[in-house]
């Protein structure tokens, strides 16, 4: 990350993806270089709040997965610190949440989520992902910054750089192509994979997930999305 104060007109956008199958989601998280520094600390202390909390006890080094948390499951939300299984439960589903207001707390976040309903999921999901970059592209535009995307993975998702290398060079602000990391190496990556679950069921409205169907909305009323395209 650079430093807090850097002149630099850049904003980085961490992106993960989520859904399922027949409802591919994205959601991407942007940060300005000048708040990057800032939005780190913001989630350090977010971590460090719940190694410290003993109900919970979530190693801060450890990776935050959203599907282990809303089902309790993992390495290290597998047992009940609590007085019993469906509390200690309910206490991790809630890290969901206090994280998705941690997000919502750190200075000049951007958050969008959108989806595609599809039955062609090989076909869609690039497609989807393509439509998000233009939708970035275009926010950049406006505020005349030139962007970073970083996503989750390893190098290997080439439909994911092709939809880089198709944006036309004439009002072209995202910068090369997608950059590659592990999440469980960038602590953001994995704050843009609680935004892609809630947002994903915000729209799924899967019934063993009903707790959690208003989170995305309630925590983040300025985000973009979730939005069919």
């Amino acid at each position: 990350m650079a430093a807090e104060h850097s002149a630099a007109p850049l904003r980085l956008y961490f992106v993960d993806d989520g859904g399922d199958r027949t409802t591919p989601f994205f959601a991407s998280l942007g940060i300005d270089l000048s708040h990057a520094d800032t939005a780190r600390r913001h989630w350090q202390d977010f971590r460090a709040e719940l190694a410290a909390d003993a109900r919970l006890e979530i190693p801060a080094a450890s990776s935050l997965h959203a599907v282990d948390l809303a089902g309790a499951r993992g390495r290290h939300v597998h047992r009940s610190r609590s007085t019993d299984r469906a509390t200690h439960r309910r206490h991790t589903q809630e890290v969901i949440l206090r994280g998705l207001r941690n997000i919502a707390a750190m200075p000049g976040a951007r958050v969008r989520a959108v989806y595609r309903e599809t039955d062609d999921y090989g076909r869609d999901r690039p497609a989807l992902y393509a439509a998000l970059l233009r939708q970035l592209n275009a926010e950049l535009a406006g505020s005349r910054v030139h962007g970073v995307v970083i996503v989750d993975g390893d190098g290997t998702d080439g439909a994911l750089r092709r939809a880089h290398r198709a944006l036309p060079d004439e009002g072209r602000y995202i910068v090369g192509d997608p950059v590659f990391q592990p999440a469980r190496e960038l602590p953001l990556l994995q704050a843009a994979d609680l935004l892609a679950y809630a947002a994903y069921q915000s729209v799924a409205k899967r019934s063993s997930r009903e707790f959690m169907w208003h989170w995305f909305g309630a925590a983040l009323p300025g985000a973009h999305g979730p939005s069919a395209l």
